[in-house]
């Protein structure tokens, strides 16, 4: 298992540089250019459209949040559903799976180790950024007015992290359980979107603030408060339930799975 971990890195190692430097455009662009757009910020941070898409413009803080906390991980979000679906139904079709199970190895094996290298690999693209976060608020830091340290701009990446591993690892039962790639990552994407749009016109509607717990991004706080103090316990651990959760799914339905065939888990069944 751990020969192939290895092998699902090296595989990922591009990925990793790449969407790693390109997150990067986020704070090397965003937030660098605060100080001299600050004024006119704090001039549109009424507007609803700002509202209705999440952002929060009243002061460094909330600017902190909105692109760090909102923007950021909703495009990084983006890789967890390409990885995810990728890893199972993706290289079944590709042909590249078929040579994978033929490893010695069980099959709970095979979706752990790809499950842990996406782990790692969307671990260390947070850490590029959270670190260039820290560099770039360092070098501003004495042209805004905060109660801000660079410290808080890593713990702010890097709590945006689960919300990725969450759509990761739904995006890995989705490939487990769908029977192509394509519905997969239609699934997946949509989830996100409409965990995204709806969880902000929940907050400004009260019509759909009955379904707000089941919106992603509810559980996401990119106040500038919580840029500062850090995201409540609670609301990680629902992202790391629904991941886990996810895995566990992941794990059941490619035990079950026919490769190469494309079919539904209850098409499945009547194959069997």
């Amino acid at each position: 298992m751990l020969r192939l971990l290895w092998q699902e890195l090296v595989f990922r190692r591009n990925a990793i540089i790449g969407w790693g430097l390109g997150l990067c455009f986020f704070p090397l662009v965003y937030i660098s250019i605060y100080p001299s757009v600050a004024d006119e910020m704090a001039g549109l941070a009424d507007l609803e459209i700002y509202q209705a898409m999440g952002m929060s413009l009243g002061n460094f803080s909330d600017w902190v949040g909105s692109i760090l906390i909102v923007f950021m991980p909703l495009i990084a979000a983006i890789y967890g559903i390409i990885n995810g679906t990728g890893t199972l139904a993706g290289e079944e079709e590709d042909g590249r799976l078929e040579m994978v199970v033929t490893l010695p190895l069980p099959r709970w094996q095979i979706v752990a180790a790809k499950a842990i290298a996406f782990t790692i690999s969307s671990v260390i693209m947070f850490v590029i950024v959270a670190v260039v976060s820290m560099l770039v608020f360092q070098s501003i830091e004495s042209q805004v007015e905060t109660e801000m340290v660079a410290g808080d701009m890593f713990t702010s990446v890097m709590m945006a992290w689960p919300i990725v591993f969450a759509v990761g690892m739904m995006s890995m039962f989705l490939a487990a359980f769908c029977a192509s790639r394509r519905f997969a990552s239609i699934i997946a994407a949509a989830v996100l979107v409409v965990g995204y749009f709806g969880s902000n016109l929940a907050a400004s509607t009260t019509e759909l603030e009955p379904f707000e717990p089941f919106f992603l991004f509810t559980y996401l706080d990119a106040s500038g408060t919580a840029v500062i103090e850090g995201q409540a316990a609670g609301d990680m651990l629902v992202f790391f339930a629904i991941g886990l959760v996810s895995f566990a799914l992941a794990l059941f339905f490619f035990q079950r799975r026919n490769l190469t065939v494309g079919l539904w888990p209850w098409q499945r069944a009547r194959v069997s």
